[in-house]
């Protein structure tokens, strides 16, 4: 293992470690506060079809963001990873139509979003840096979906702040958030998509 892969390693050890000792009321009030900065960000306002995704092991609860008033009025996808290994955004009902897949994670049974249909995609991470570039469980789902979005996708990472570091060492392929929002402050990575 090189030295950057080390430092990551590292990285996705101790956030994971922090993320975990939250207290459940602790990621309850981050999780709400979250929610009221993304339904304040342009592109959410405007959006149809905004992709967030089902927290596990203490992530950001986005139910919170998806149960506002505003955004029930937009079609919500989550991810499900299929058979052939790729993640795709997949038509969220309710959490009654989910099911457990890949990893414990609830995914919706509905029908498979077109990429192009997106405006949104709400993206998880164990580590996000000041250039937007994000470390999740190291298995690359993110990392090929997120290649495949249109540029006009908003592509915003969520998080809370002590998520947020200087630099990760990211590979050359990784995919840069257009944005990122946390708990105590809202990161801008690309003015330009604006």
């Amino acid at each position: 293992m090189d030295r950057a892969e080390g430092y990551r390693q590292d990285l996705r050890e101790k956030m994971s470690e922090r993320r975990v000792s939250l207290s459940a009321v602790q990621v309850e009030d981050y999780s709400r506060l979250i929610a009221a900065k993304l339904n304040e960000l342009e592109p959410i306002i405007h959006a149809r079809r905004i992709m967030g995704f089902s927290a596990i092991r203490n992530e950001v609860d986005l139910r919170f963001f998806m149960e506002a008033e505003e955004v029930q009025r937009k079609k919500i996808l989550l991810p499900r990873v299929e058979k052939s290994g790729k993640l795709a955004a997949v038509e969220f009902e309710s959490w009654q139509s989910t099911r457990p897949g890949a990893f414990g994670i609830m995914e919706p049974t509905g029908q498979v979003c077109s990429l192009d249909e997106i405006d949104v995609v709400l993206v998880p991470g164990l580590v996000f840096d000041a250039h937007g570039y994000r470390l999740g469980y190291g298995r690359g789902y993110y990392d090929r979906f997120l290649k495949l979005l249109p540029k006009k996708t908003f592509i915003c990472g969520v998080c809370f702040e002590f998520q947020v570091v200087d630099d990760i060492m990211p590979h050359s392929g990784d995919v840069p958030m257009k944005w990122i929002v946390t708990d105590k402050s809202e990161l801008v990575i690309d003015w330009d998509f604006f």
